[in-house]
């Protein structure tokens, strides 16, 4: 329901109905939608933390540019997966969500460190928070793209990316 119709405009009701139960059933395990959308995005937590592992693994051989491309998409399989991830980007920040948001800027930074390793970690977050917020105004248009214009949104997310990363990890 939350994927369909967004956040937002995603009921408790309407979620009751589609999961087929009560109401009040939905209510005793989630006492609202922030706490419901907050258990999805902890289901998917541990698929998401292994993709970005297994591309810090191969970032070291990878050109800038193909790491770049790899970064893109690593992030359009996780919302492939997980299509709910784009509707919960509307979530109001919490501090649960803040400390997913935190695990992810730190997995990209290992990423970006694993591809350069003198880059340092004060630098490697730094350059991770701003892929961070590129990637999810980009993934929002994504999700918001008619299926024929996701090729090309994932293109152009490509080039924003290998755009920013090069003079950042040439060398």
């Amino acid at each position: 329901m939350i994927t369909e119709l967004g956040y937002e405009r995603a009921t408790m009701s309407a979620i009751a109905e589609r999961a087929s139960s009560s109401i009040g059933s939905l209510y005793q395990f989630f006492p609202n939608k922030k706490a419901l959308a907050e258990a999805l995005r902890v289901q998917c937590i541990q698929e998401i933390e292994h993709r970005w592992r297994a591309l810090a693994d191969e970032a070291a051989e990878l050109s800038t540019e193909r790491l770049a491309c790899r970064l893109v998409m690593v992030q359009i399989e996780i919302v492939r997966t997980h299509p709910a991830l784009l509707a919960l980007l509307e979530v109001p920040p919490g501090t649960r969500t803040s400390k997913w948001r935190e695990v992810i800027r730190q997995r990209i930074a290992a990423v970006l460190m694993a591809h350069k390793p003198r880059l340092g970690q004060p630098a490697a977050l730094r350059i991770a928070a701003v892929v961070q917020q590129v990637s999810r105004a980009l993934l929002t248009l994504y999700g918001r793209s008619d299926a024929d214009q996701k090729a090309s949104i994932i293109e152009e997310f490509k080039c924003v990316l290998k755009g920013y990363l090069a003079p950042k990890l040439r060398g």
